[in-house]
């Protein structure tokens, strides 16, 4: 026997074994493939079991609460002075044409006689031709010194007839007795004097009237004669106004007349009243009135009440020159009229008014409320709250886009109320 075949009998294994050894193994890789697969499974179970039994829970948590950045403003109670905001229009308080009260030509004018000139009172504004009335003067004087005369020849004829009278000692009846003391001579010679007397007295006032005088103190408005016109009785001489007083013609709401004081309703003096006239550079310029009347018909546009402001001194002349500010006739202008005071209210800008007569109010607790007031007086711009707030209280000036009671809210340093003690709040004056 040769080495390798010795070699091979002694390490390789016989033809009947190795089938035997073959087997097994495969046996044994099988179970424990099998079992490893098994065990897997069974772990894979008891996890998901566990899992099942142990599933995670949703944990419910309040969702931190949102504030609502909001602007405030104290509520204030006390008193209000009611002003009734209106326009109106200035109209002269005294307006007259000039007209000739005789006739004749024009030889004279003032050189103030022009549109916007001024005159006082009795101051001479134009002259008509004298001459014929003062000839007519002269006529009617020298009549009234013939009757004179008559009158008194007549008195001397009576002193005889007296005389005469008394040397008859006769008895004469009443009639008779009047004819021989010339009584009827008498009076009819009196009757002259007195019709010369008046005849003279009218070619006086004829010949003054020659002269045209400004009746009150005042400014042309127009003209209407130049010198060298001839002009009749009754023939317009120009337009005039008065400078010492204007009216300004105010329209009003007749729900407001009730806080306004007017002169005979109860009361001896008219709320005093504030004209006020923007220019075209944006200044305004300003004068005091009073109210003077209600008038008793209403606008026939707007159906508004119209008062009658009365405005003094209206052209500044009373003032320097330099510091004149004239209130023209025919301006559109804006009245403040200062109405009666109310008592216990709060003034708050009618931006604040949500929905007609409610408010919104930051409460202690830093919620909202809203709130329904009432209103008793209200402007454009101002509204006067006689119920539903109190003194202290916030009111929210700024806008909510969608405002629900009891909504928290915080002021504008970020924090609520409770969070300091003098908090930074926005504030706006009432």
């Amino acid at each position: 026997m040769t080495a390798e075949k010795a070699y091979k009998k002694q390490y390789e294994p016989s033809e009947r074994g190795a089938p035997q050894v073959s087997t097994a193994r495969k046996w044994a890789s099988y179970i424990s493939r099998f079992g490893l697969a098994i065990i897997i499974l069974l772990v894979a179970g008891l996890i998901a079991a566990y899992w099942m039994s142990n599933k995670p829970k949703a944990q419910r948590t309040q969702p931190p609460k949102q504030s609502i950045l909001v602007e405030v403003a104290p509520i204030k109670l006390g008193e209000h002075q009611v002003v009734v905001e209106a326009m109106g229009t200035v109209i002269p308080a005294k307006e007259v044409q000039l007209t000739s009260r005789v006739g004749g030509e024009v030889v004279e004018v003032a050189p103030e006689f022009v549109p916007g000139g001024q005159f006082r009172r009795g101051e001479k504004v134009l002259k008509i031709d004298p001459r014929d009335y003062e000839l007519v003067l002269k006529q009617r004087k020298s009549e009234l010194a013939k009757a004179e005369s008559e009158l008194k020849l007549e008195m001397g004829q009576q002193s005889i007839s007296q005389k005469e009278y008394k040397l008859l000692g006769q008895e004469v009846e009443s009639g008779d007795e009047e004819l021989l003391l010339r009584k009827p001579q008498l009076e009819s010679a009196r009757a002259a004097v007195a019709s010369a007397e008046a005849a003279y007295e009218k070619a006086a006032l004829d010949l003054n009237r020659t002269t045209v005088e400004a009746p009150f103190n005042s400014q042309i408005q127009s003209t209407s004669v130049e010198v060298g016109a001839q002009v009749s009785a009754g023939a317009a001489l120009g337009s005039i106004a008065g400078t010492d007083e204007y009216w300004v013609k105010v329209s009003v709401p007749v729900d407001q007349l009730k806080w306004i004081d007017i002169p005979g309703n109860g009361n001896t003096t008219g709320s005093t009243v504030r004209i006020l006239y923007v220019t075209q550079s944006g200044e305004t310029d300003a004068w005091n009135g009073k109210v003077m009347r209600l008038m008793p018909s209403l606008e026939t546009q707007g159906r508004l009440a119209q008062i009658l402001v009365n405005v003094e001194d209206p052209l500044g002349l009373s003032d320097p020159a330099t510091k004149r500010r004239p209130l023209l006739l025919d301006s559109y202008v804006r009245a403040e009229i200062i109405g009666r005071q109310l008592d216990n209210v709060a003034a708050i800008d009618r931006t604040s008014l949500r929905d007609g007569n409610h408010v919104w109010v930051m409460l202690p607790d830093d919620t909202l409320d809203i709130r329904e007031v009432e209103i008793a007086w209200g402007s454009d711009e101002l509204v006067c709250v006689s119920g539903g707030l109190r003194d202290g209280e916030l009111l929210v000036i700024s806008d909510i886009a969608a405002p629900v009671k009891r909504t928290s809210l915080r002021t504008g340093n970020g924090s609520s109320r409770k969070s300091k003690n003098q908090p930074s709040v926005s504030q706006q004056g009432s």
